[in-house]
């Protein structure tokens, strides 16, 4: 009696190991699509959440090279991009309050220019917003068909060279 070879005339066996697909490539999608944290219930924190984990992801990109590197270094300037915001009113808010002029009451009142500053950056705010839906959208969806991002950022890092 002859033993069968393994695989041989056995239809339930499938292909080899050989012929499964590796796995796929990085192209730093999550990186653009946790940007969408700036969706979380958090007046004013959101953006500063959103912007740390792109920051903090982006950045883990790198090490994968290629368009995964490339396109995490630009979520991560995005998120740095983001950052600037809670940092620009981190430094008005206490110049307002100092440059004003204390009432009879005890309360003290904003001069004028620092209020008009104050209410530029909560626009700021609204428009960063706006702008942070559009980026998390167009940047999942470059990324997730594997090519490099394209969207206007600031370029406070480099992409790491191969």
């Amino acid at each position: 009696m002859s033993t069968p070879q393994p695989g041989a005339g056995d239809q339930a066996s499938g292909p080899g190991p050989s012929s499964l697909p590796g796995p796929p490539a990085r192209a730093g999608t999550a990186a653009w699509a946790l940007g969408f944290l700036a969706y979380l219930p958090i007046p004013f924190g959101n953006l500063v959440i959103a912007g740390l984990v792109q920051l903090v992801v982006g950045l883990a990109q790198r090490k994968h090279g290629g368009v995964a590197a490339v396109n995490g270094v630009r979520a991560a300037n995005w998120g740095l991009t983001l950052l600037c915001w809670p940092v620009l009113m981190a430094v008005a808010l206490p110049l307002g309050y100092l440059t004003g002029t204390p009432t009879p009451s005890g309360a003290t009142e904003i001069a004028p220019v620092m209020e008009a500053v104050i209410f530029g950056l909560i626009g700021v705010y609204v428009l960063l917003c706006i702008a942070q839906m559009i980026y998390s959208i167009a940047g999942t969806l470059q990324s997730s068909r594997g090519t490099a991002v394209q969207l206007p950022v600031i370029p406070f890092l480099s992409a790491p060279r191969d």
